[in-house]
């Protein structure tokens, strides 16, 4: 692929960060490294308690803070987006970091194609020590519009990257945000979901950030990991219904997954309960039939085989 050849539209970096003083510093040195310009970077602080409140203030003028109340991951993007300038908006979370060119990759992706809204890139992991996995290059970029698939109700397959592996256009992202707050994690998912079914985009052939991975981020091990599932894709749903009404046939494929999860985690959660009850009364009584049977085929289809 040719990259166009880069304008001086302003990029933003938007840093969401919660108690990650150990990481927040390479984050941040990672975004102001970058070798493209014009660029801001604002870090917002969701209310932490650690020492990361005074690493922000020592940076003075070269960033954009904000300090806000503990409100969760989504509640960050909307408080760091409602500052941004920038017509291209990279999110990155504090305990990641950027490689130099990510920016001007992504921008350059942009510019080539003016129909695309987003651009999502592998992202490598690693552990404190530096060990982990290297995602191995695509042959070439890639162009996806699944829209119409969307519309029909088809999943999209996985949601996208990490936040650190997403970068939009405003106009995308202000067609996105702002979320809900009960969606508290993993924003991510319902960023990468929803701006799939908006807007054609381009997967990138290579890892332009790192991802680490540590204790407080490690959700494949964690014990309530299909409730945590359940609740985050429910919330989801619930949230594309009601912003995109049109795609209520992809919001009801979610649901119907994350509804069979739940009854599989077999643990109560007010949170489940009242976001399917909210999810079913705001359903026409034409697509409960479908939304149940949707929910008992998933759960049978992922039930363990025995012997």
């Amino acid at each position: 692929m040719q990259y166009a050849p880069i304008e001086p539209v302003t990029v933003t970096i938007l840093i969401n960060n919660y108690n990650y003083a150990r990481f927040l510093p390479a984050a941040i040195d990672s975004a102001l490294s970058q070798t493209y310009r014009p660029l801001e970077v604002v870090v917002v602080d969701d209310g932490s308690t650690d020492e990361s409140p005074d690493i922000i203030r020592n940076y003075g003028n070269r960033i954009r803070p904000v300090f806000k109340s503990n409100g969760g991951q989504a509640s960050a993007f909307n408080a760091g987006f409602a500052v941004s300038r920038g017509e291209v908006i990279c999110l990155l979370d504090a305990d990641d970091f950027f490689f130099p060119q990510k920016a001007e990759r992504s921008v350059s992706a942009l510019l080539a194609h003016p129909e695309v809204g987003w651009v999502f890139h592998p992202v490598h992991r690693e552990d404190r020590e530096g060990n982990g996995e290297r995602v191995p290059s695509l042959d070439k970029p890639l162009f996806i519009d699944i829209r119409d698939g969307a519309l029909r109700g088809e999943l999209p397959g996985p949601p996208g990257p990490v936040t650190s592996g997403i970068v939009m256009s405003r106009d995308l992202m202000s067609r996105i945000l702002p979320l809900t707050e009960a969606i508290r994690i993993t924003a991510d998912s319902y960023l990468g979901f929803v701006a799939q079914a908006l807007s054609p985009g381009i997967y990138l052939e290579e890892a332009l950030a790192v991802q680490r991975i540590h204790g407080t981020n490690l959700n494949t091990l964690r014990r309530d990991r299909l409730l945590t599932e359940a609740r985050i894709h429910l919330l989801i749903a619930a949230e594309m219904r009601r912003r995109h009404p049109e795609l209520w046939r992809l919001s009801n494929h979610i649901f119907s997954r994350a509804l069979a999860n739940y009854h599989r985690a077999g643990t109560a959660d007010e949170i489940c309960r009242s976001t399917v009850r909210s999810y079913v009364h705001d359903a026409s009584p034409v697509e409960w039939p479908d939304l149940f049977l949707r929910a008992a085929y998933h759960r049978i289809r992922r039930r363990p085989q025995r012997g």
